[in-house]
């Protein structure tokens, strides 16, 4: 009864869910037969570049024996091919031989693409191929064609943020944006960061939200910052002039992940001291620091990579293969080493730079016994809903004190407590 009383109080005063029992649902895995194929997803560079849009996975799928290699959506339990080797690269007479990077959106599926005579950022709406980006295009604001395209580029709907360049005419790099088709120049390496003389020397990856292009952007004197380009005027929003709110002084910055007024951003306080931060306003707010002990059994983070954040909710994935989340106030881990999904033993955990659309998240993860020889991999989507869900506090609480944590499809974790062995 007294425990009762004190989940009853944390409900009536509004504090943050408990770590959630999270529920997983696989879209395929290594057994899954590649669409209009007699081989299975079981090449071992099968399910990466996850990407999730509502109810579509898209990814990058692979049999051992090498064929089948290309870009695939599910949906409802439902595959189909969006691009493969066979497929001949838009603008051009060659087929495709090499993937990047995919995204899904609520137009379909962009991506990666090179072929012979032609390479860029593609998309595919469900009906035909068509093409974002690519080296027949003309440089928006300088001169000749694009010669290189780079593979991380964001899309939302039909607008795509991504990186490219001319080396033959001396156009340099820089971020660009398509907006339907029509291209134009967010900025590149002839123009000066705000309010300084000195050039940009490199960018980091372009994130659209709305109207504006965010992006990190830097100088060969030391300079860093995140821009955010609108209306064709760039702004400064944070830079390494500043301190985060722990006085420490931001030497570096990493990826920026816009949402409305909001970014959540990587930054270091030194060489080796990552943190994940949040700017709303004026106000900057540490969400992670990579130094900290994380929720879970892991040790460290041993650093930060992917990161991703919508409606409020970071997640992100870090060095020690597990994926973390601060849904509800509170930093938890997802998935990592040492848990048990439908009765296997996760070894890795990994999510793309796509893999969250601010209510699903996706990644695929290793089983332990995965080899060369034989992959048991698999790729899950979990729900991970905006913040302040009817219900959610009070179902969460009760479930933790009712019973120990469990896994997906019913799984006890392994013994020893926490989301680990």
């Amino acid at each position: 009864m007294k425990k009762l009383v004190i989940a009853l109080t944390m409900l009536a005063a509004g504090q943050a869910a408990l770590a959630q029992p999270w529920s997983f649902t696989k879209i395929v895995d290594s057994k899954t037969v590649i669409p209009g194929s007699t081989e299975k997803f079981d090449g071992a560079t099968s399910f990466q570049y996850v990407s999730v849009y509502a109810d579509r996975v898209a990814f990058l799928g692979q049999a051992k024996s090498g064929n089948g290699y290309g870009v695939y959506e599910w949906q409802s339990g439902v595959g189909r091919t969006i691009a493969n080797k066979n497929t001949v690269v838009p603008g051009g007479n060659t087929k495709i031989q090499v993937y990047h990077e995919i995204n899904a959106t609520s137009r379909g599926v962009t991506f990666y693409a090179a072929a012979p005579d032609n390479s860029g950022v593609f998309y595919e709406d469900g009906t035909s191929l068509g093409h974002v980006a690519d080296r027949m295009d003309s440089i928006p604001d300088g001169n000749g064609k694009f010669t290189g395209i780079e593979f991380r580029h964001h899309s939302v709907g039909t607008s795509t943020a991504f990186a490219g360049r001319n080396d033959a005419s001396g156009q340099p790099f820089g971020i660009y944006r398509s907006d339907d088709g029509v291209l134009s120049r967010i900025a590149d390496k002839t123009m000066s960061p705000p309010n300084r003389s000195d050039l940009f020397s490199f960018f980091g990856e372009g994130r659209l939200s709305g109207n504006t292009t965010c992006f990190t952007g830097g100088t060969a004197s030391g300079y860093q910052g995140i821009i955010r380009h609108e209306g064709g005027v760039l702004t400064t929003l944070v830079d390494n002039t500043m301190s985060l709110p722990n006085g420490k002084m931001i030497s570096s910055l990493g990826d920026v992940r816009p949402y409305q007024s909001e970014i959540a951003f990587q930054a270091y306080g030194g060489p080796d001291h990552q943190y994940i931060a949040r700017k709303a306003g004026d106000s900057i707010e540490v969400l992670v620091d990579a130094l900290a002990d994380p929720p879970g059994p892991s040790e460290s983070f041993n650093g930060i990579n992917e990161i991703d954040y919508q409606n409020g909710v970071l997640i992100f994935g870090a060095n020690d293969y597990a994926i973390y989340t601060n849904y509800g106030g509170e930093l938890q881990r997802v998935v990592g080493p040492g848990d048990i999904i439908d009765g296997k033993r996760v070894i890795l955990a990994s999510m793309g730079d796509h893999g969250f659309d601010g209510t699903t998240a996706a990644f695929w993860v290793i089983f332990e016994g995965d080899s060369s020889f034989s992959h048991d991999r698999a790729i899950y989507t979990v729900t991970i809903p905006a913040p302040g869900a009817a219900g959610l506090v009070f179902s969460c609480t009760m479930l933790a004190l009712g019973r120990g944590r469990r896994t997906a499809s019913g799984g006890q974790r392994a013994a020893g407590g926490g989301w680990g062995p």
